[in-house]
């Protein structure tokens, strides 16, 4: 007895009754993302909800506020959340995104218990918002705005929305914070799609900077956000997107709020780059691109003439180039007094610049530091050290892509910008807060692409020929030879 044979259906291995097989193939599985930080962030948030409880309720710690008011932050985190888990298929973008915020959640509980100016800020900013929830908004901050008196009254819009609990306000600057480092992420990849989009996000979701000083009730908060918002803003106009100038605006006058000068000096960096970008392939030719250049040019002039006269208010002076020279004097004796205080350089001669970007980035060095914090400082300065050398292969990009590519121009010349304006600071503890406010611009450079080797031999160029150094044109095409007639 035989086996049947097979039947009349298809055959993937061959033909059938003489007729061609049709191949029955499945469709490839969906592309699955990584989840291994998801794994992380899961475990470290739930760590993070589990020792505010535990807190409260063993040690006594005013933090109860935080098993109700930490779901609601996740709540409003979750479309980030679920977006980045579909779009990014690459990387664990979502699994970092939750291990970032679990970890800023342990520095915002650090900085509670050892708050001094976020403290000054809570208080004022309760007294304020007893006022505001009457709607009464004329009261006296009791300092400058621009500067302390526009923070503390910030606080106390805050301070509405938690009835004035500390931690409650500790948890929303916190959560600001975070949502200003996505904001940069999402900059960085509008601007630079072809950039190590996977090392620009572990470095500004996990950098023990951003995770740290940012968690806390304080200027550095509020320009990490503000500073996130206009960066986003700027890669959209540089990228020829929609909404870019709105992003743009909005995040520099709030920044002025707090730190006019901060945003002076983004405006500047983002002329500048918008002046060197853009390159138009007929520069006589009036195309759309130049148009909007004009535009923006104007858009700047003006701003930048609104956030020079509030610069020229937060320095008490009439004109702002002495202002900024005074300003610099005062900075450097103002800031030269605690345990961490320091001669600072003067960055207004190239070697005292030079002297200010190694102590503005680089300091305090281990052999400086001094407590446990300062140590942490000096640890991290060297880390961001150390990530520099070896990122020297994606450093050396940095020439040929200031015009392809105007986002970076913008980062460099903030960083240039920051290192004068934050040089003539004399106090280490000082620095290593202010140095959240340019990091996001250092890791721009850190996650370039590697710039291509160049073979500069001309042995081997003459071993092989010429068309290894330069481009060669391609054969010409042969004619097609006419048909012959019959005769």
């Amino acid at each position: 007895m035989t086996a049947p044979g097979p039947g009349p259906g298809p055959d993937p291995g061959g033909a059938v009754d003489g007729r061609r097989s049709i191949a029955w193939r499945l469709p490839p599985p969906p592309e699955k993302a990584p989840s291994g930080w998801q794994v992380v962030g899961l475990v470290l948030m739930l760590m993070a909800v589990g020792w505010l409880g535990a807190m409260w309720l063993g040690a006594g710690k005013p933090v109860g506020v935080a098993l109700v008011e930490v779901p609601l932050l996740l709540l409003l985190t979750a479309p980030l959340i679920v977006t980045a888990a579909r779009t990014e298929r690459r990387f664990d973008l979502a699994g970092l995104l939750v291990t970032g915020f679990a970890l800023r959640l342990f520095g915002g509980y650090y900085r509670f218990t050892h708050a001094a100016d976020a403290a000054v800020y809570h208080n004022s900013g309760a007294e304020l918002a007893r006022s505001f929830r009457h709607l009464d908004f004329n009261v006296d901050p009791g300092s400058p705005v621009p500067g302390t008196g526009g923070m503390k009254i910030l606080a106390g819009i805050a301070e509405v929305f938690t009835n004035s609990n500390a931690f409650a306000t500790f948890l929303l600057f916190t959560w600001l914070g975070f949502i200003g480092c996505y904001l940069f992420y999402r900059a960085f990849v509008t601007a630079m799609p072809d950039a190590d989009h996977h090392r620009y996000a572990l470095l500004i979701f996990l950098w023990p900077t951003l995770v740290f000083w940012p968690s806390s009730i304080g200027k550095d908060c509020w320009l990490l956000f503000t500073l996130g918002i206009a960066s986003l803003g700027a890669a959209r106009i540089l990228a020829r997107r929609r909404g870019g100038y709105s992003l743009f605006i909005v995040g520099l006058l709030l920044g002025s709020f707090v730190r006019p000068h901060v945003s002076l000096l983004l405006v500047v960096a983002f002329a500048i780059a918008l002046l060197v970008g853009r390159r138009q392939s007929r520069p006589d030719a009036l195309s759309a691109g130049t148009v909007g250049k004009i535009a923006g040019l104007l858009v700047i002039l003006l701003l930048g003439a609104v956030l020079a006269t509030r610069t020229a208010d937060f320095l008490n002076a009439n004109d702002i180039t002495g202002g900024v020279d005074t300003a610099i004097a005062q900075a450097g004796t103002r800031t030269t007094q605690g345990g961490s205080a320091f001669i600072p350089a003067d960055p207004t001669n190239p070697v005292g610049y030079a002297k200010a970007a190694v102590t503005v980035l680089f300091r305090p060095f281990p052999f400086e530091a001094h407590g446990l914090e300062s140590i942490a400082t000096s640890i991290e300065a060297l880390m961001l050290l150390g990530l520099i050398v070896i990122s020297v292969p994606r450093l050396r990009s940095i020439p040929r892509r200031l015009r392809s590519d105007p986002y970076v121009t913008l980062a460099l010349g903030y960083i240039l910008a920051f290192v004068f304006a934050f040089g003539t600071i004399g106090n280490f503890g000082i620095l290593a807060r202010e140095r959240s406010q340019v990091v996001p611009y250092i890791f721009v450079l850190l996650a370039l692409p590697k710039a291509a080797r160049l073979d500069w031999s001309w042995r081997h160029r003459r071993q092989i020929g010429p068309s290894a150094s330069m481009p060669q044109r391609p054969p010409p095409r042969p004619r097609p030879q006419p048909r012959p007639q019959p005769r």
